[in-house]
């Protein structure tokens, strides 16, 4: 097998293999997500959502960028014992920062409370640190078992976890009716397995050593992604805040059952984006700039014609989906949904180009081009929402990735990295002109709706997105890496 091929073939099976556990965890958290909405009052559902977003906050605003600089440097490095000693330094140095981050939130505990909603203040601020622990560590092991290539076994863990949490909720909320509490056991006693899993699978010895040579080197790098993540927080976040502070709890529920499939969708890209990284890192660090240029721009424009049809599915499904899934009482959802499909579309491809960036070294652009998208959100939040509801925040969650998508393609240009971008507007531009055709049409029938989808495959098949060949190659090798038997280079490696 040439070498390309067996680059596409190791992308393509550390995709499936993380894809596997991602799909997973997307089905089975939909389907407790489907028990949540119908067993759980709206307002019930809105503060376990609050929950959730205090507990993100913490995990992104202590993280120092260590999620991405850990793959970046142990993907870097051949020499067995520097990644021991990486590994193991970055490990304790996350344990010690979460200690430190939990006492201080225990502290400023009324200030936390004024921000996230006083709903947190009784049964369940005892939870916050021992989710911050569970979700900060799971997030950290994962990006160590990324840098390994050990993509299968990332799969596993988050295929094990997503069992566990779907049953435990059944069993917490269904039979034994412990409402948002119950949803807070299965979520605690799922990560522990799952932090469990991961670090076990890591193959380096585990020993108590820290250096702080290579934690420098670690911080440096990541401090500027440490800037990024906060403000990735606010601008992913900051509806949900302004949500509930103009609308109340209900209003966070039907904007969070809108959100709910792009959200999963954008968790099964990052299966891919985990590959994608790696491999970029890899391939800029030989200095392999045709190859990581060509894997860019071809991840792009399948990425833009995925999403694009699922946007499509979005606006002549919508109200179906969010009816069969979640019953009738969330179809105020449904236009949100259709919002948050076409923004998924471009937040996703500048992901793609801003991922570029990080393995390409300039670890500083992400936080620079995350400052102009979190003033746009958050200035667009303050405007749309108080005048169109729960649609304005979508409005607004739209406009971030659309004004910065521009910056991203700058920088890399600027590294010698040609993003064509033509290759991801051309979906775009086709689904402007089909969502204008469902608006005049109004198809009804679900064979007008099904043929609307499949005529905008077949133009973008015509507009050169893609072509009948690459697609049968494609699924050729997705269907011999899935026949053939795993042999990971670096999972044969001894421990170091």
């Amino acid at each position: 097998m040439s070498d390309s091929g067996s680059v596409l073939s190791r992308f393509i099976g550390g995709t499936i293999s993380i894809g596997l556990g991602n799909l997973s965890t997307m089905v089975l958290g939909l389907l407790g997500t489907m028990v949540m909405a119908r067993h759980l009052p709206a307002e019930a559902f809105g503060t376990f959502v609050l929950f959730q977003v205090a507990v993100s906050f913490l995990t992104q605003v202590s993280g120092f960028g260590l999620n991405e600089s850990v793959t970046k440097f142990v993907t870097s490095t051949e020499n067995k014992r520097h990644r021991r000693q990486l590994i193991n330094t970055t490990l304790y140095f996350r344990v010690f920062t979460i200690i430190v981050v939990s006492l201080v939130a225990s502290v400023i505990r009324p200030t936390l409370f004024a921000v996230f909603g006083s709903s947190l203040i009784a049964d369940l601020a005892v939870f916050v640190p021992l989710l911050f622990l569970l979700e900060s560590s799971n997030s950290l092991l994962k990006s160590i078992l990324q840098g390994l290539f050990l993509f299968s076994r990332i799969g596993l863990a988050d295929f094990v976890a997503s069992v566990l949490n779907l049953l435990l909720v059944l069993v917490f909320v269904l039979f034994l009716d412990r409402g948002v509490i119950g949803l807070i056991y299965a979520r605690v006693i799922a990560l522990s397995v799952s932090c469990a899993f991961a670090y076990s699978f890591i193959p380096t010895r585990k020993r108590l050593e820290f250096h702080f040579n290579i934690m420098k080197q670690v911080l440096a790098f990541g401090f500027p992604l440490q800037v990024n993540d906060i403000l990735t927080f606010i601008f992913r976040r900051i509806d949900t805040l302004v949500i509930g502070a103009y609308l109340g709890t209900v209003d966070i529920a039907y904007y969070e059952i809108a959100r709910k499939i792009p959200d999963y969708l954008a968790r099964l890209f990052e299966s891919f984006r985990s590959v994608y990284f790696s491999f970029m890192s890899k391939l800029f660090a030989r200095e392999q700039w045709d190859k990581a240029t060509q894997m860019l721009n071809n991840s792009t424009r399948w990425i833009s014609f995925l999403t694009t049809v699922g946007a499509l599915a979005a606006l002549v499904f919508g109200s179906s989906i969010i009816s069969l899934l979640f019953s009738d009482r969330y179809l105020p959802s449904a236009p949100v949904f259709v919002l948050l499909m076409i923004r998924l579309n471009i937040a996703l491809i500048s992901n793609l180009l801003g991922t570029a960036l990080v393995a390409v070294g300039d670890s500083n652009k992400p936080a620079i081009i995350n400052v102009v998208h979190t003033a746009v959100a958050l200035l667009g939040n303050l405007i749309f929402l108080p005048i169109f509801g729960i649609v304005g925040a979508a409005l607004a969650s739209l406009a971030g990735p659309s004004a910065t998508n521009p910056l991203n393609v700058l920088f890399l240009r600027r590294r010698r990295v040609a993003v064509k971008v033509g290759n991801y507007l051309k979906p775009i531009l086709a689904f402007c002109g089909y969502f204008l055709l469902v608006l005049f049409l109004d198809p009804t029938t679900f064979l007008q709706q099904a043929s609307i989808i499949v005529l905008f495959v077949l133009t973008c098949m015509l507009l050169s997105v893609f072509s009948k060949e690459e697609l049968v190659g494609l699924l050729g090798q997705a269907k011999a890496t899935l026949l053939k038997p795993s042999r990971n280079p670096r999972s044969r490696s001894s421990k170091g």
